[in-house]
């Protein structure tokens, strides 16, 4: 997880816990009418904003992956089952290329999820 995502996610808890303790302490201090009102507002508020994340996580998911494969590899975007990679040449002369995304060479299996049961041989 990277460091501005945990941040977000302990921002986030800490807002629900201040949110809950308030509203038990204006329970106790004022009445009950008043912290029910005010848990609506925050009920409307939360529901809201956990819409739009979950708007903003289903796009951020529909993104394309950059997948790369030379040499007799397998490379896939997503999970890959029982891939076989074979590569009986002496390479493809070319350096792999650095940067995102899912990248095999010389006889290799890459994916961006799961795999299962994969082999890779290089040589003759």
């Amino acid at each position: 997880m990277t460091g501005w995502r945990k941040a977000c996610l302990v921002g986030v808890a800490v807002v629900g816990v201040v949110a809950a303790v308030g509203l038990v302490v204006l329970t106790v201090v004022a009445d009950l009418d008043a912290a029910a009102a005010v848990g609506s507002v925050v009920g409307a508020v939360a529901g809201v904003a956990s819409t739009w994340v979950s708007v903003a996580a289903f796009l951020g998911a529909a993104g394309s992956t950059t997948v790369r494969a030379d040499g007799g590899s397998n490379a896939a975007g997503g999970d890959m089952r029982n891939a076989s990679a074979r590569d009986t040449g002496s390479g493809s002369g070319s350096a792999p290329v650095s940067g995102p995304g899912v990248s095999a060479s010389g006889g290799s299996n890459a994916a961006g999820g799961d795999m299962d049961g994969p082999t890779a041989h290089r040589g003759p």
